[in-house]
């Protein structure tokens, strides 16, 4: 779908924020070319790294706009770039802030709708022919090293195999049809035209502005009002509406999954997999919302708290399937899957040659969340991730945990002032992050609070997407020497903050890089982040993951460091844990499997830039899924059975408990309970299972010999 194409991955992740500012339009309703040159001028006045528009950004922009419309190079030709290059590559500059000309906009965009036509016919075309999946050829997915086309015949390959490749896909989950495969496709690329006719000037002009922002750095982004929404509802951790996560496929809105203890689950009328074919507010008309943008259909079910929505669906049931009309009352919604949670696992370990009971602590945060609208009207009680933290250290105190695994892994960041409390719960007041502005002052950010939450043995557990804010929590814990940091080599390098400023109410929001932040020592997380204190292999690590991995990322740099008082908690006890570690992950068959993915992935570099179009036999004896309900999926330990990386950062916890406490280290790992169980109730199963088949078996015998009565 092209417009979706234009949204850039990187804009979704979270950032650190502080104040927002308004901007008055005199278009409220669109985006017009002259609030495109007042926007560019606005990241101007503010970025921490560019103050004009210049030939080299206005050559980043202009590609950064060609990609956000074909990332796949499968619109335009080799020539069609070049001729933008030649019109435009220095020049959007003056033709954008200072002449207000945005002709270069519209030209490539009419560029594009020509060439979408073009191959649109050919895909109808494609997905017709016939196929020959026992052929062994391949798909090249390599875009970044891979050219424009240059001529019809390799477009048109190129649209071959790219078709090819997705009926080949979706043919084993359609039963293996190939016509019903067919089908499926068609239909996508019929609503993938719709979006691209919908497209209105102002759409153009958002995704221009998101490819000018993006060249001044990665972070910095335009967010359409829908986009802005949809972060206000991340950082606050509540929405009013019914509480459903919803999916568009093929034309349908599909509800995904329920929002546990919101208004759609409570209701128990509106069930996952339903598809919304209409939408109705209170007593009002419904409107068909088949083949309907899944951001419109989204703000037809949103509303205020206590108004009623009807939602007609379908639903597949056996006998087929049928309509329902579901009314559902809008409620405040809170996403308690993604705020801070807490949960207690069973170790246990050997000391002084006799048995030890342990609780590790783990406390899992998703996101360093805020309320801000709540904080800005001093509401009591406003949800943010350092009073969720707190409230969880003290129920893991009561509970009497011997240590606390703090979990940040894929933890995006949030807000600079909740990673900054949040840290201040572990080592009290000091400073923990250093922010350096454009005209290079420097501010150091203490937390004043002098008490600590915890002050018990700590583990932060950290991977390749833990960013930003994950990343000044991580690094102070680190500077401090207050807890271990264990995972993937490094974090993800972010370590630039972002100002968000509304626009006039229909406009959005402009998003800029402001500051770029330091440790308390004086490092920069940007592009190396925060490294671990103990590695655990992962396949994260070889993927190109990470802000060093993004076009025009802001450079690494060191300033003086921030005056603290280190714990010198990790040092002493460092080399043991990691000695401990290496030689329970050499004869761990888990981690065992992970090194050997990892050297297939270092071998095969070639076989990663390409996929093969050749079908494989399905295995006849399909994996067979454990089914097992055993405690762990509903008990504290909810994760650690499938959780490898847990299960060892806890066996290190238990490593570390005793070290602090100056004990020697009994030569047996420390055992976590739960999975034995887990894998007890897992063989008794199988045992079960195996002795009511050879008692069926039996069964079958003696019913054949049993002679017929007459």
């Amino acid at each position: 779908m092209p417009f979706s194409a234009s949204r850039f991955a990187r804009c979704l992740r979270s950032f650190c924020v502080v104040a927002g500012l308004m901007l008055v339009s005199q278009n409220a309703s669109a985006l017009t070319c002259s609030e495109v040159r007042q926007l560019t001028l606005l990241y101007f006045k503010m970025h921490f790294s560019f103050d004009k528009f210049t030939d080299e950004i206005s050559r980043r922009s202009l590609d950064n706009f060609i990609k956000a419309w074909d990332p796949g190079k499968l619109y335009f030709y080799q020539s069609d770039v070049d001729e933008f290059n030649k019109k435009y590559a220095g020049k959007l500059d003056d033709m954008i802030g200072r002449d207000m000309d945005c002709s270069a906009i519209d030209d490539v965009m009419n560029v594009y709708a020509k060439r979408f036509v073009e191959r649109n016919k050919f895909v109808q075309k494609a997905i017709a022919d016939k196929q020959d999946f026992t052929i062994e050829e391949y798909l090249n997915v390599d875009r970044k090293n891979m050219t424009y086309p240059k001529t019809v015949e390799e477009v048109n390959e190129r649209w071959r195999k790219h078709i090819k490749f997705q009926l080949l896909t979706l043919k084993s989950s359609v039963d293996n049809n190939l016509d019903k495969a067919r089908d499926k496709i068609k239909k996508r690329y019929e609503l993938a035209a719709k979006r691209h006719n919908d497209l209105t000037k102002d759409k153009v002009y958002g995704v221009f502005l998101n490819a000018f922002s993006t060249a001044l750095d990665p972070h910095s982004s335009y967010m359409p009002v829908e986009e802005l929404e949809d972060f206000r509802i991340r950082t606050r951790l509540s929405l009013e509406g019914i509480g459903a996560s919803l999916q568009s496929e093929d034309g349908f809105t599909r509800v995904a999954s329920l929002v546990k203890g919101g208004a759609a689950e409570k209701s128990q009328l509106l069930k996952i997999n339903d598809k919304i074919i209409a939408v109705a507010q209170d007593s009002g008309e419904p409107v068909d919302v088949i083949d309907m943008d899944l951001q419109d259909v989204v703000k037809k079910i949103r509303g205020a708290r206590g108004t009623t929505v009807k939602l007609t669906v379908m639903r597949d049931e056996p006998t087929g399937a049928r309509k329902i009309i579901v009314p559902i009352v809008r409620e405040k919604i809170q996403l308690v899957d993604s705020q801070a949670s807490s949960h207690v696992i069973e170790v246990d370990t050997m000391e002084d040659g006799k048995p030890k009971h342990m609780k590790i602590g783990l406390i899992t945060l998703p996101s360093f969340y805020i309320d801000f609208e709540g904080r800005q009207k001093r509401l009591k009680n406003y949800r943010s991730s350092s009073n969720d933290t707190r409230e969880q250290l003290k129920v893991l105190h009561d509970k009497g945990v011997d240590a606390v695994v703090l979990d940040l892994r894929s933890n995006g960041g949030g807000g600079l002032d909740e990673s900054i409390s949040t840290a201040g719960l572990f080592f009290g007041a000091g400073p923990v992050v250093q922010v350096k502005a454009s005209n290079s002052e420097t501010e150091t950010y203490f937390d004043p609070d002098e008490g600590t939450a915890y002050d018990g043995p700590l583990l932060v557990m950290i991977n390749r997407h833990s960013a930003s804010a994950s990343e000044i929590f991580a690094g102070a814990i680190q500077d401090y020497q207050r807890g271990l940091i264990v995972g993937d080599t490094h974090t993800f390098g972010k370590g630039t903050v972002q100002n968000l400023n509304d626009l006039a109410p229909k406009l959005g929001a402009v998003k800029v890089t402001v500051n770029q932040f330091y440790r308390a020592s004086g490092a920069s997380t940007q592009l190396k982040g925060v490294a671990s204190d103990i590695v655990l292999p992962s396949i994260i690590d070889e993927l190109e993951v990470g802000e060093k991995y993004y076009d025009y990322a802001l450079p690494f740099e060191e300033i003086k460091p921030a005056k603290y008082t280190k714990f010198n908690l990790i040092k002493p006890f460092l080399p043991e844990l990691k000695k401990r570690s290496e030689t329970r992950l050499a004869k761990d068959t888990d981690f065992v499997k992970i090194r050997d993915e990892i050297n297939k992935y270092r071998k095969n570099k070639e076989e990663r830039n390409r996929v093969s179009l050749k079908e494989k036999k399905e295995d006849k004896e399909k994996d067979k899924k454990d089914d097992l309900e055993d405690a762990l999926n509903d008990s504290p330990e909810f994760n650690l059975k499938d959780d490898m990386y847990l299960q060892e950062t806890v066996r290190i916890a238990s490593d570390y408990v005793q070290l602090m406490s100056k004990k020697k280290l009994d030569p047996k790992e420390p055992v976590l309970p739960a999975l034995l169980l887990a894998k007890a109730e897992k063989e008794k199963k199988a045992k079960d299972k195996k002795e009511t088949a050879v008692k069926e078996k039996d069964k079958t015998k003696e019913t054949v010999a049993v002679p017929e009565k007459k």
